[in-house]
Parts: structure tokens; sequence; C-alpha cells
């Protein structure tokens, strides 16, 4: 994995935030893996104005979100996460968080047709 300093990342406008956005927290960053490009750039755009983001560098489609100090960013992330797979029509997503990983399911009608079991593995 790419260290945090190879990280482009975004505010809630898009535009480059500086590195000090992501350091002086004891908060572990969310990655999130996604099947592809699309999928990926509509998390992105889905947590902006959420959280701060980045795609990791040599990393296939995964997004890395930096929640703030506290707990209160867990319901909105798993909201944000819930919207993301519906609209994207996954099946779900596999979440690395604080060392573990995490598979977070959407509603089983939710698979969209061909791969999508593939998201799940990766």
């Amino acid at each position: 994995m790419t260290g945090a300093s190879a990280l482009t990342f975004h505010d809630a406008d898009g535009r480059s935030a500086p590195l000090n956005a992501w350091s002086g927290s004891s908060i572990h960053p969310i990655d999130v893996v996604a099947p592809d490009e699309g999928c990926s750039n509509l998390l992105l755009q889905y947590a902006a104005p959420l959280f701060p983001t980045a795609i990791l560098e040599g990393a296939s489609h995964t997004v890395r979100l930096q929640p703030p100090a506290g707990g209160g960013w867990v319901l909105e992330f798993l909201a944000l996460v819930d919207r993301w797979l519906v609209d994207a029509r996954l099946p779900g997503a596999k979440v690395l968080y604080g060392g573990r990983s995490y598979l977070i399911r959407a509603p089983h009608d939710n698979a969209r047709s061909g791969g999508a079991a593939e998201a799940l593995t990766t």
C-alpha cells in the first residue's frame, strides 16, 4: 500500500486538501474496495461532503476515507455505504478499518448482473 504522503486528498468541493487533514488524529482511515473505476468515482462523489477522501495509488479501486475523531461518524459512514451499494447496484463491499476486514452487504435483490460477486472477493 502506498504511504499517505503519496495520496491526493479532496475536500467537499473537490479541491485538493492539505495533507494535515489526515494527520493528528488517532482514528484509523477507512478503506473501501470498489469493483471498478465507475464505482470508486461514485463513492468519492458521495463521500467527499462527509469525509476527506482519496483513491489509493497502486490499489485497485480502493477509496480511503478519513473519519473525524469521536464515534459520531459511524452511522454516517454506514448510511453512505448503503446508499452507494444501492445506487451502484452492488451486492456488498469489502471495508478495511483498524487492521480488520469487514464485508458490508446490500439488500439481497441489489446485485447487478454479471461479475457482482467478484466485487466481494477482491
